[in-house]
């Protein structure tokens, strides 16, 4: 009966951690901040600099201009780890063509990060420290996925992560790839 118990517990922190759904954050049309380096770019709600797990820091202004795929996401949750070969695949295949792409992990050390990375040969940045800025995006949970338009405003959201995904999402990176 304990072992039952304690399996249920597991399974009910796995699913909280990883598979949460809540509503996204609300398209930031006209919201602005304090400009950042670049005085062109006008920072969104989605505005985020946090450190970089290979060093330095991960900017959403240096990507002014380019459409964005971010994912939240810790290092063990077993739908992170399921979404991120695909994530790897659009970042190979869609960067060439403009697109830009980061992963967020809520986590506070860049071990996990970096783990997570070797784990499945990542190439585009991860930043760590995302906890704050998740809140700020409204995650509830791992993995969330989001795509941001040119302007850094948020186009589309997918809470957690399933195979059915992947066609929605390479239509949604098309088609903001493909507005100028």
């Amino acid at each position: 009966m304990k072992r039952t118990a304690l399996a249920l517990t597991a399974v009910f922190f796995v699913l909280a951690a990883c598979g949460k759904k809540e509503q996204p954050a609300a398209r930031t049309a006209g919201a602005t901040h304090a400009a950042p380096a670049d005085p062109s770019y006008v920072k969104k709600d989605t505005y985020f600099r946090l450190p970089n797990s290979a060093g330095g820091e991960l900017d959403l202004a240096s990507y002014a201009g380019k459409p964005v795929l971010v994912m939240f996401f810790t290092e063990t949750c077993p739908y992170c780890r399921k979404a991120a070969p695909f994530i790897q695949k659009v970042s190979a295949d869609y960067a060439p063509k403009g697109l830009a792409t980061a992963g967020i992990l809520v986590q506070d050390s860049a071990q996990p990060a970096l783990n997570f990375a070797a784990d499945f040969g990542v190439t585009f940045p991860i930043a760590y420290k995302g906890r704050e800025i998740s809140r700020k995006y409204r995650t509830q949970g791992v993995p969330y996925i989001y795509l941001l338009n040119r302007d850094h405003e948020i186009y589309d959201v997918w809470e957690g992560y399933d195979h059915e995904y992947d066609a929605p999402i390479l239509k949604a990176v098309e088609t903001v790839l493909a507005k100028k």
